[in-house]
């Protein structure tokens, strides 16, 4: 989205676990938590990531609080900020099922997109996330399926599915790569 020319925030708001910072590999010890306690102001710690538009907005140290903080008044003022300087402003947030940060949180932006892990995440925990999600009243905008298999029987490759980008080499065509590539060892 950055890419295309929209300025992004990417804000890390799991004051539990961040691990946006790292992942970046931007500066971390300073964030979202500092600027809600009053500690910092937003323009000190929203950082600049590549070439292109996208920021970043990192947790900062763990509060005692996080779902008072991000249920604060102070939140809710600062989201509005951000949508009035972004285009896209994503949060990233703790587990929607162990803590209530996540629904707390979603109440209060314009939609959630739950993160579902393939083959770890139970029909039941889904189902209960979007209850959680309904409960307060927040929209779930959609799902993202991650950790899908690579390898094996459950594996998905676009390869298998042949959109018309070259997928589904005749057998002939296969055998004269094959044929090349050893022509190639043998010299």
């Amino acid at each position: 989205m950055a890419d295309a020319g929209g300025r992004v925030l990417l804000i890390d708001a799991d004051l539990r676990r961040p691990k946006i910072a790292d992942y970046m590999g931007v500066e971390g010890r300073v964030g979202l938590t500092d600027v809600l306690i009053g500690r910092a102001e937003l323009s000190d710690v929203i950082q600049p990531w590549g070439e292109g538009r996208l920021f970043v907005l990192p947790a900062g140290k763990i509060p005692p609080n996080p779902s008072e903080l991000l249920g604060s008044a102070r939140m809710a003022d600062l989201i509005a900020q951000f949508n009035l300087t972004f285009d896209v402003v994503i949060f990233d947030s703790s587990p929607l099922l162990p803590v209530t940060d996540a629904a707390i949180l979603a109440k209060n932006v314009g939609g959630a997109i739950i993160v579902v892990a393939a083959g770890r995440t139970h029909k039941n925990q889904l189902r209960g996330a979007i209850a959680a999600l309904g409960s307060v009243g927040a929209p779930v905008s959609g799902l993202v399926l991650t950790m899908l298999p690579t390898k094996g029987p459950d594996a998905y490759g676009y390869g298998h599915y042949g959109y018309g980008y070259g997928y589904g080499y005749t057998q002939d065509v296969t055998d004269e790569k094959v044929r090349s590539r050893a022509r190639i060892k043998k010299v």
